[in-house]
């Protein structure tokens, strides 16, 4: 036996991920918020009147804006430590910007959503909802800035190291925010074109941005190409995006030419929130599985409790029963004042 031969063993230890499911579904639900709401907003100070389509708008802003806080405060891990944000403030950190925006957002959005309703009902137009529309948008870029950067300044994630990761998330939530309207507005034949016209170039934007972002010579770009090369899992997310991304296209592409039936509109739109949604389960969830100070893989199982499946499932249960508590609401009280 070779005397100078040395034999060194590494021992590492897998290292849990810090955010949770939790953190994919606020991720969600704020960028089609804030989605909305910047398109409620054009609707609102544009001449042309257009009161349903932007009651819709308001509403699928409204509801998400309310569930998306309430699964960002179930990641903190310990919930009503949110408080802290506001008795220690850092400015300097992007997550007290949050704490801050997030209430704000909802709040105007309510106001604005109920001075509609005050509209719908007594045929009087207020000056102030110019306002809050402005204020919404005003907070909802605040959001999609916050949330992006949040993310994209972590040095010690490379694959998050990127301008081009708040682009993604706000061109795949515009996306699906306009899948949502089509399935959402019934047979209109030109307001659906439009619709699908708008889903269309966002997908475009989308394709273009990913593509610059991991063909690009930046830190980020390399450590998603080297992520692509040495792990399977990483290429079968890659291929789901398209495969999702194609439907989406696809569909948007019959919708220019011919009206769709109520079961393609409702795929348009179940391949547009699964394309959002995976994008975001990709980038926050398993990126976390890539080495960062270990020399190893780090798995990641989904459980099927309250930080697993059910919190998933119950994020989206959630909104659906928001959506209908407040468009029944709304219009119970249409027709009692309609009847007198």
């Amino acid at each position: 036996m070779n005397p100078s031969l040395i034999i060194e063993e590494v021992l590492t230890r897998p290292q849990e991920i810090s955010w949770l499911p939790w953190a994919v579904q606020y991720f969600f639900f704020i960028g089609i918020a804030t989605c909305a709401a910047l398109f409620a907003c054009v609707l609102h100070w544009r001449k042309k009147e257009s009161a349903t389509l932007e009651n819709l708008t308001l509403l699928i802003a409204l509801t998400c804006s309310i569930t998306a806080p309430l699964a960002l405060t179930a990641d903190l891990h310990q919930t009503a430590r949110f408080w802290h944000f506001y008795a220690y403030p850092t400015p300097w950190s992007w997550m007290p910007w949050g704490a801050l925006f997030l209430p704000l957002f909802t709040g105007v959005l309510g106001l604005w959503f109920l001075a509609q309703q005050l509209k719908r009902f007594t045929q009087k137009s207020y000056r102030v909802t110019k306002w809050l529309a402005l204020a919404s948008a005003l907070l909802a870029v605040g959001l999609l800035t916050y949330t992006g950067r949040e993310v994209s300044v972590v040095h010690a994630r490379p694959i998050w190291f990127s301008y081009a990761f708040p682009f993604v998330m706000f061109l795949s939530a515009f996306q699906t925010f306009f899948a949502l309207l089509v399935v959402s507005l019934g047979d209109e034949r030109a307001l659906q074109r439009k619709l699908a016209l708008a889903q269309i170039w966002t997908l475009g934007l989308l394709a273009i941005v990913v593509t610059i972002w991991v063909t690009g010579d930046t830190l980020s770009g390399v450590a998603i190409r080297d992520w692509l090369t040495v792990s399977s899992s990483a290429r079968y997310y890659a291929a789901g995006w398209a495969v999702l991304g194609l439907i989406s296209l696809g569909i948007g592409c019959v919708a220019l030419y011919q009206p769709l039936s109520m079961p393609l509109r409702i795929l348009q739109a179940l391949s547009a929130m699964a394309l959002c949604w995976l994008m975001r389960w990709t980038l926050l969830i398993q990126v976390q599985t890539v080495p960062k100070f270990n020399a190893q893989f780090n798995p990641y199982s989904l459980p099927a409790g309250t930080d697993g499946w059910l919190a998933i499932l119950g994020t989206f249960g959630l909104w659906i029963v928001l959506l209908i508590i407040v468009r029944e609401t709304v219009n119970g009280l249409a027709r009692r004042m309609q009847h007198g």
